[in-house]
């Protein structure tokens, strides 16, 4: 957004007085004066390093130590952050011995072949021909075993058992103690109802003295007769009730069966489905095996060949390779240092010892202090027009309120970069005094004369 801010002096006005006792005296004009102004293009900027970089490690891996903390001084070429390399380490002692062997190899093949190496490349040949041998007849023998074992008499048996489990499943349902238990309930309270009822007419009867004696004594035989009678009943309910118990333990047993039986089925099914792919498979297997052994049987030991010049040139090709591959993991080797592209400051750490980074992931932000600027955040594409490389500038940060740092404007970013509501272009300016309290990242106010 564009801002005019006015510089104006002082207004001198000239008051003429003018006296009314004078005849025919002529007023004096005032004369005009007209305000001096500067337009400026106020925005707001980020202060920032000429130089600095966001540090990451090309392979990642595990820390293993970091060097430096924010507000470190670091120099050119310093570490600053390691990287585990046992595996890189192990690969490098792999990569050695590859080196070391064809060059082995490219020697022999340049000396020449001996009765040893001719001997020892025939009896190689020999074994491996004896191991596909005794591979295609494994596989021969795999393939007839496959053969006589028919999953879908698996199948069949499945299926037979989870009809089996339902019907035995019905007879059981079918045996339901349900209503015993409920008839045994019954008599139970029949016989409760019998006991309080005798109980109370003996109570009754111990209640009248003036009756006999024998009375009193039938109702004492009665009670113990009904007493007898409910504690048969107890037993009559609580057997019903294990019967009832173990009969829904019966069901459930029967229910897991079947369950199980389900699973042994869909295993049989899925068994009988890849059986037609597993005697491809063996059928192909024992093909590749035949054409290895007609090779084998095909086969000439080369080494009773005389050298040509294209298996040295092959062999040359593979030294050269294996050499390359040492190459490459000294230098992995020598990049799991991170260090310092220049001299600066660190400004951030963003890593701690023992963690695994990935692959470009921010490790370290350094910068170079002495080269601190301004770079505009939301400067539009309106007032970009008014702005031109030379332009004086005056800036004002919130920690030095009372202090406006002058600047110049030195690049004008001729591409616009995506901002909030639009688009915004990047301007630098230069400032002429930088003072040692300014920080890295501070928010700065700018207005660019554009006079």
């Amino acid at each position: 957004m564009k801002v005019y801010r006015l510089w104006i002096p002082l207004l001198l006005v000239t008051v003429v007085l003018v006296s009314g006792c004078q005849a025919g005296a002529q007023p004096t004009e005032t004369p005009s004066i007209q305000p001096k102004y500067v337009p400026v293009v106020s925005v707001t900027g980020e202060l920032l390093p000429e130089t600095w970089a966001t540090l990451s490690h090309k392979a990642g891996g595990t820390v293993v130590e970091v060097l430096v903390e924010p507000g470190d001084t670091v120099s050119a070429g310093s570490p600053l952050v390691l990287i585990d390399t046992t595996d890189l380490e192990l690969a490098l002692t792999t990569a050695q011995q590859e080196v070391a062997a064809q060059e082995a190899l490219l020697a022999q093949l340049r000396a020449g072949s001996t009765e040893r190496v001719i001997d020892r490349a025939d009896r190689d040949h020999a074994f491996e021909l004896a191991q596909a041998e005794i591979t295609l007849q494994v596989k021969e023998e795999q393939l007839v075993q496959a053969q006589d074992q028919d999953p879908e008499t698996d199948v069949a048996a499945a299926e037979a058992r989870i009809v089996q489990l339902q019907r035995q499943r019905v007879q059981v349902a079918a045996q339901d103690p349900a209503p015993q238990v409920a008839l045994a309930q019954v008599e139970m309270e029949r016989a409760k109802i019998a006991l309080d009822d005798t109980q109370n007419e003996y109570n009754k009867a111990l209640d009248r003295p003036w009756e006999e004696q024998e009375v009193r004594d039938g109702w004492a035989k009665q009670l113990e007769q009904v007493k007898l009678n409910y504690r048969a009943a107890q037993a009559n309910l609580d057997s019903a009730q294990n019967v009832d118990r173990a009969h829904t333990l019966s069901l459930n047993v029967i229910d897991a069966q079947i369950a199980e039986a389900e699973i042994v089925l869909g295993q049989a099914r899925s068994a009988a489905e890849a059986y037609q792919s597993t005697l491809d498979i063996l059928q192909r297997e024992i093909d590749a095996t035949q054409l290895q052994i007609r090779y084998l049987n095909s086969w000439d030991n080369p080494f009773r060949d005389p050298v040509s010049e294209n298996e040295i040139d092959q062999l040359e090709a593979r030294l050269a390779q294996a050499k390359v591959s040492v190459s490459q993991v000294e230098q992995q080797l020598r990049e799991a240092t991170v260090v310092a592209p220049f001299a600066g400051t660190v400004g951030m750490v963003s890593v701690r010892v023992g963690e695994i980074i990935a692959p470009g992931q921010q490790l370290i932000t350094i910068g170079d202090l002495d080269t601190m600027r301004v770079e505009t955040t939301d400067l539009d594409e309106i007032d970009i027009v008014q702005v031109s490389l030379g332009q004086e500038v005056a800036v004002t940060f919130d920690a030095f309120q009372d202090n406006v740092f002058a600047g110049t404007v030195v690049r004008v970013s001729p591409m616009a970069e995506p901002g909030t509501g639009g688009v915004n272009y990047t301007v630098v300016i230069e400032l002429e005094d930088l003072d040692p309290a300014l920080r890295w990242g501070m928010t700065a106010f700018v207005d660019i004369e554009t006079r």
